[in-house]
């Protein structure tokens, strides 16, 4: 599995749009949107980062990128998250029957019968549903994930000590590499240095 924030947008727009709910009308923006005023709704930002219930809905105004490379065990457990999510990926449908598979195509070791039986498929050019319906969930993956800091609280939240150790990976990765860690829940901080 492999994991790399590509990218990050939406910090200072989400503090400026919390910052509106103190805003007098009367006062023009530029003459109030001042960077000591950014600063210190940012402090205020931070803290209700963590309370749900409607105060960090300003995080939903953090945008990320991110690069998966997962089985497709994992995906599977992965769709769950629907809102405010967006994913393109790698099609086994266009590909799939271009080329042998290896070892490599997949997260844990799999039988090399398996891998063997596959590659016959393929070389016997069956169709598409037939490949797919012999292809090992292992077989990895790769999707641009679009998303937000509050869906990642959320994974967070839900998958931080999930039996699929993958789950693990995937959060203490993606706390790793934020640009604002500090807005997330990090269950890991007392047992490692992420």
């Amino acid at each position: 599995m492999e994991i790399k924030v590509l990218k990050e947008a939406g910090y200072e727009e989400g503090v400026r749009g919390l910052s509106y709910s103190f805003k007098d009308r009367a006062i023009p923006l530029e003459e109030w949107w001042t960077q000591d005023r950014f600063e210190k709704v940012a402090k205020t930002a931070s803290k209700l980062a963590h309370r749900d219930g409607g105060h960090n809905k300003w995080i939903e105004s953090i945008t990320v990128w991110i690069d998966i490379d997962a089985p497709r065990y994992w995906w599977s457990e992965f769709d769950t998250y629907r809102v405010g999510m967006t994913k393109q990926s790698e099609s086994t449908m266009h590909v799939l029957s271009k080329r042998v598979v290896t070892e490599g195509d997949f997260e844990d070791l799999v039988d090399p019968m398996l891998i063997d039986a596959l590659n016959r498929k393929i070389a016997d050019k069956l169709d598409i549903q037939t490949l797919k319906a012999h292809l090992p969930e292992s077989y990895l993956q790769r999707r641009i994930v679009v998303t937000n800091y509050k869906v990642l609280r959320n994974i967070i939240l839900q998958r931080w000590d999930h039996r699929l150790k993958l789950w693990e990976r995937f959060c203490k990765e993606v706390l790793s590499q934020l640009e604002h860690p500090e807005l997330l829940p990090n269950p890991y901080k007392e047992k490692t240095n992420v």
